[in-house]
């Protein structure tokens, strides 16, 4: 795809991702899967599993959207890039790690156009 082309084309070598699946799911569903795997209550808005996908609640995405004033299509092609990077092991546990993540989140933006 498109964003993943993007974002390997930043990435080392060596992180690169090949393959993710990018299923998309109700807030229900994220809400069960947030519970489950990161013991948090509520949907969010993007997971990453360590079998290659990608899962994102596009009712969670928009209201996300509206709030911090970006295009639902910006909003939705940064969480995307997001949980590619999260495949590729980055993280955003200390606040150097997430300010390191966003940079790469903007500049595979930048790329894209978006």
């Amino acid at each position: 795809s498109k964003i993943s082309k993007a974002v390997n084309s930043l990435l080392p070598k060596n992180k690169a991702i090949t393959d993710f699946g990018l299923i998309f799911v109700s807030t229900k569903r994220m809400a069960e899967l947030n519970k489950k795997y990161r013991g948090k209550c509520g949907p969010t808005n993007v997971l990453s599993f360590d079998s290659g996908d990608v899962v994102i609640c596009p009712s969670v995405v928009k209201k996300q959207a509206e709030k911090f004033g970006f295009t639902q299509k910006k909003w939705m092609t940064r969480l995307i890039v997001h949980g590619i990077l999260h495949l590729a092991g980055y993280d955003h546990k200390t606040e150097k790690d997430r300010l390191g993540m966003e940079n790469f989140e903007d500049k595979v933006l930048k790329k894209l156009g978006v």
